[in-house]
């Protein structure tokens, strides 16, 4: 059982250096490590450029969240939805982002016609009780009235 010895052909500087991550440090060195296939950056480097171009969650939230109020109607909620639409569309969220606030909005609009009926039912009832409360207190001026 013979091995057939590998031929080792030596490795291009052009390949190594074309290999290589493109990230250069504030003094003016080159990393050293790989880069990741079809981008410019060892997996490092490519995190930390990715991380610096993620908006700030605050400022996407509100952007997100601008005109929405408290999600209470169909019009609000479908601003949301046009919201989280510009946003993927600029690449400022991720698809799976999206496609959870989509479902998320799709159960709040569910639950819209049960909000419209306990805000009514509410309003019935402090209209009564108002009513109650006018009612007794005009009785009470009666009863005042008529005394001698």
């Amino acid at each position: 059982m013979s091995a057939e010895p590998i031929s080792a052909e030596p490795i291009s500087a052009e390949l190594v250096v074309s290999n290589q991550c493109q990230h250069l440090s504030p003094r003016g060195y080159h990393c050293h490590m790989l880069r990741v296939a079809d981008e410019s950056f060892c997996p490092y480097h490519l995190r930390q450029t990715q991380a610096a171009l993620q908006p700030d969650p605050e400022v996407l939230a509100a952007d997100l969240l601008a005109g929405t109020g408290n999600l209470n109607t169909a019009e609000r909620v479908n601003t949301l939805l046009a919201n989280v639409a510009k946003q993927l569309a600029r690449q400022r969220i991720d698809r799976r982002d999206a496609l959870a606030i989509g479902y998320l909005a799709q159960l709040l609009l569910n639950t819209v016609p049960g909000v419209h009926q306990e805000a009514q039912a509410m309003r019935a009832y402090e209209a009564k009780q108002a009513r109650q409360k006018s009612f007794a207190e005009t009785q009470a001026l009666l009863r005042s009235a008529n005394r001698p």
